[in-house]
């Protein structure tokens, strides 16, 4: 089925869910670039920001949905804020 089809048929709501988490997944590639410009281990990174390696390697892997405290930890432990946009 072509992707333009498949997005013809999903509801209002659907459509919603699926740029929530476009923009959540714009979020980590972004931390995951951040850190590897860095020069960044996963390890250092987890030590800079008091989480579990285990913890980042699943957020950047997709395996696991951050808290935003989470997200806020890794982005703080590198020098970075976040910005939140409400529409």
């Amino acid at each position: 089925m072509p992707a333009k089809n498949f997005l013809a048929d999903i509801s209002p709501q659907e459509r919603k869910q699926i740029e929530q988490e476009k923009k959540y997944y714009q979020v980590v590639v972004a931390l995951r670039n951040k850190r590897e410009k860095m020069g960044l281990t996963q390890t250092k990174l987890a030590q800079m920001s008091n989480l579990p390696r285990t913890t980042i390697t699943k957020v950047e892997s997709g395996s696991r949905n951050a808290t935003l405290q989470t997200l806020m930890s890794m982005a703080e432990a590198m020098g970075s804020s976040f910005e939140l946009l409400i529409r």
